[in-house]
């Protein structure tokens, strides 16, 4: 918080050190004699489990409303024949209820809030001065990286501290920031509907995405706050622990039961959510819902570099959701005109061997975004021919295809970056052909199922609306 520049006073509680400072802060010895002149807005309690009822007592005295409670050791580890971490909550909760108190946890990391600079990651200036022995001058880059509290319009949240820590450390690679992050833990008071309930009218938050392992309310009323959210803004879930061992260890995670999948699957279709099965999934889908508007149709060209490419693209858009109706005829033979038949594939997807270049490239572009039966078009290859072997520079790659398509023209064009390159070079350039992509208006994927899966997910949903007339 500190390095976030928090800009209000700082209290550290711990009777062991009432002698020392941590980073120019003082130790009070207890809670009561924290200064009154500034009152105290949150409690951030990392005691162990048993003491944390005495905490939210003291808390309540001195007129704290809210607590963040980091520590673990409540439900979670709860057994069928020993229940003294739920008892433990329940306490908590008695306590709290006397002085109006909301807690948020236990078990959790607690809240990102840029725009007050409240946060419990890390930028790489303060793990810099977190661990002096550290010698960063050789690496690249690094000055780049920034202190990880800009103002987004994602909000994330998460029943997995580290998912949320992780997916907080990586927005700046990314290309997206954060309106807010809640990670929740054990629910035992505030809950994921209450935070859902609060983004749904957050002005500064345009996409709502989640970590959920399990919900502690009853599924109608999640259900049909989900409708009333998706309505107004897209819902990404990834939902953990689907099979039976997962089942297990969300029990162990956060004490909660994980329910059926084929019930999750069913409130997706019914309230509009986008459900992923994974963290790349969950980022690739913000990136998307960030960039495009909906596609109108299924229909999707692909470009490729080889044959082989070309098989595997096909396979991997239509098993995706998606259609790759052939050119037409007056299309294939303008192409014909600077691209050769042979050794290439000018029907869908469209191969071109070693023929291309990036002059080639933006001139098909321009004639696919016209033809009505593409909504899509999917780069298959990485820009690493186009750019060692042509002779362009990657800025000058990225303004060419962003530029190819006019900006109304409602068509999107979606990147793919998988790389056989193992040179340092390679994967160095298709690491900054991702993360300046969102800047220039289209999305960078690992692969050209990640792209179809997206693009078909971010239809699927522009229909959802479409027949409820939201749009």
């Amino acid at each position: 918080m500190k390095g976030a520049q928090f800009p209000n006073p700082i209290y550290l509680v711990n009777p062991k050190y009432i002698d020392e400072d941590l980073m120019g802060y003082k130790f009070y010895d207890s809670i009561s004699s924290i200064p009154d002149e500034t009152p105290v807005d949150l409690a951030i309690i990392a005691v162990p489990a048993q003491l944390t009822p005495s905490i939210i007592e003291q808390l309540g005295k001195k007129g704290v409303s809210f607590a963040h409670i980091f520590s673990s050791g409540f439900s979670e580890l709860d057994t069928e024949f020993d229940k003294k971490g739920k008892k433990l909550e329940e306490e908590l909760i008695r306590n709290a209820s006397r002085y109006g108190i909301r807690i948020l946890g236990p078990n959790c990391m607690g809240i990102v809030a840029p725009k007050s600079n409240l946060t419990f990651l890390m930028s790489f200036r303060s793990m810099q001065e977190a661990n002096k022995e550290f010698d960063s001058k050789n690496i690249e880059g690094l000055d780049d990286l920034g202190n990880l509290i800009n103002n987004g319009q994602v909000a994330f949240i998460s029943q997995s501290g580290g998912i949320a820590f992780t997916h907080g450390m990586l927005s700046h690679s990314l290309g997206y920031s954060f309106s807010k992050i809640v990670s929740l833990g054990n629910q035992i008071d505030l809950d994921l509907l209450d935070f859902l309930r609060y983004f749904k009218d957050d002005p500064e938050t345009k996409i709502i995405s989640m970590y959920i392992e399990n919900i502690k309310r009853e599924g109608n009323e999640f259900v049909r706050l989900l409708k009333e959210t998706t309505a107004k803004k897209p819902v990404i879930i990834w939902k953990g622990g689907i099979f039976q061992t997962g089942h297990q260890a969300v029990m162990s995670h956060t004490g909660g039961l994980a329910g059926n999948y084929k019930m999750w699957e069913s409130m997706a279709c019914q309230t509009g959510v986008i459900l992923v099965d994974n963290f790349v999934e969950l980022t690739d889908m913000i990136q998307t819902s960030l960039t495009y508007p909906f596609p109108q149709t299924l229909g999707t060209a692909v470009l490729s570099m080889s044959g082989g490419t070309a098989v595997e693209s096909t396979d991997e858009v239509e098993r995706n959701g998606l259609l790759m109706p052939l050119l037409t005829q007056e299309v294939t033979q303008k192409i014909n005109q600077f691209i050769p038949e042979i050794n290439s594939n000018l029907k869908n997807p469209l191969e071109f061997g070693g023929k291309n270049s990036l002059e080639h490239t933006v001139k098909i572009i321009k004639m696919l975004g016209e033809e009505p039966q593409f909504s899509s078009i999917i780069m298959a290859s990485s820009p690493e021919y186009l750019v060692f072997r042509r002779g362009n520079s990657l800025d000058d790659y990225i303004k060419a295809i962003s530029n190819a398509l006019p900006p109304h023209s409602g068509k999107i064009l979606l990147c793919v970056a998988s790389s056989m390159n193992m040179f340092e070079q390679g994967i160095k350039m298709n690491l900054e052909f991702s993360s300046k992509s969102l800047s220039n208006g289209f999305v960078v994927y690992r692969s050209t199922a990640a792209a179809a899966k997206s693009c078909y997910r971010w239809w699927k949903y522009g229909k959802y609306l479409e027949k409820r007339k939201i749009v």
